[in-house]
Formats: structure tokens, sequence, C-alpha cells
């Protein structure tokens, strides 16, 4: 009984273990979001499980704008990505805006990429990438899919230059790329491809998701 209790032990103590190197390989990218009249509105944040040629990509939204101190719109999402490599694997979406919901899934399947809304499902081309620019390689391609309705677009990606760009009140050096697809929308990578910044636009306003912490993800103590 000792001799089984001990390889019980050492199987729990490798499987904590296991458990607290996946968590540390993790990183957190939290940002936040800045309307273009209203200020600040909201968080975002991207949390990037990478392993070996695997990715797991989470992302949480949760946006409120409030007129004479009453909400007047609300959003919040969950969404989780994953890839193998540069393909999008599966993709799973919630988004609730103002009480309704709204979910969006999508597997790879054979040479496409399979996406369901509450429409129906359709078929997409295999470098379908989610609007979602938490690595440059999400914008190698000329297909994408709003993470939000799931409606899939045809974009053009372009730029890269180092250019000096004002973010945030800041100016600071950065590689630009302009997409453009039904909107006109920016994201600045640093020399290290991280996403410093990312701007879209709705109803004719621009909306900035500016970098405000990265770093590894730290399990809850409790």
């Amino acid at each position: 009984m000792n001799h089984r209790f001990a390889i019980f032990l050492l199987g729990l103590c490798a499987a904590l273990l296991g458990a607290r190197a996946a968590l540390a390989s993790a990183e957190i990218y939290e940002y936040r979001i800045v309307h273009a009249t209203r200020g600040e509105i909201g968080r975002y944040a991207n949390i990037v499980d990478r392993r070996g040629n695997e990715t797991l990509v989470r992302s949480e939204l949760h946006i409120a704008i409030t007129v004479l101190g009453i909400t007047a719109y609300r959003q919040d999402a969950d969404r989780v990505e994953r890839w193998h490599g540069e393909r999008l694997t599966w993709f799973d979406g919630t988004t609730i805006t103002n009480g309704e919901k709204l979910q969006v899934h999508g597997e790879a399947q054979g040479t496409g990429f399979a996406v369901t809304t509450p429409s129906g499902t359709i078929m997409a081309p295999a470098n379908i990438h989610p609007s979602n620019p938490w690595s440059a390689m999400v914008l190698k391609t000329d297909t994408l899919m709003s993470t939000r309705t799931g409606k899939i677009l045809r974009g053009v990606t372009r730029g890269g230059e180092r250019k000096p760009t004002w973010l945030d009140g800041k100016s600071m050096t950065l590689r630009q790329y302009e997409i453009i697809s039904d909107k006109h929308e920016f994201v600045w990578l640093d020399d290290q491809g991280v996403p410093v910044a990312f701007r879209t636009q709705e109803d004719g306003d621009d909306i900035d998701f500016i970098l405000e912490r990265r770093g590894p993800l730290v399990a809850n103590s409790g």
C-alpha cells in the first residue's frame, strides 16, 4: 500500500507541475478601449498560450457606455481560437450586446473552414483568420471573419513599415498595418511583433485598443 501511495503522490506532483508549466506558457495582453468622443469605454484582453505548433487564444471584451449615469450600451464577449501553425482550426465566440446573445462557431473541415451562426453554416477558405490581431501572423490573409457576427469579409492588408505614430498622447515608432474590408482599420506592432494598439470603427467613430499590460498569466493562489 505504501508503494502504491508513493506512486500516486508522484503522479499527482507530475500533474501539478504540468498544470503549472502550462499556465506559465500563457501570456496576457490587456488593452484599454478608447472611443474617439466618449473616452475610455472598456477593457479587452488576449490570453495567448503557445505550445510548439499549437496555439490557444482566449479573448475577453467588456464595454459599457453611460449617459448621465445610466448605461446606454453594454457589450461583453468571450471567444476562443485554436491554431495549428498559421491555420485557424477552431473558433467559439459568445457576444452579449445589451442583453442579446450571439454565438459563432467555426471549425476546419477538409480544405475549408465551416462558420456557423444563427443564420446557418457557410464554408470559408482555409486561410480565414478572425478579426482579432493578436499576432502579426493573423494579418497574413485576404479573408477575415468577424469575431462578433461570424460575417466573412474579403480584406486587403498593406503597410508594415516603421513609422512615427501618435497614440494615447505618446509618440512611438511602430510598424503600421492598414486593413481595408468593410471597415478601415489599423494595427500597430512593435519590433517584436507585439500588437501595441489597433483601431476599428463603429458608426464612423474611431475606437482604439491600447496595450496597457503584457506579461505571464499568473495563477490565483486562492
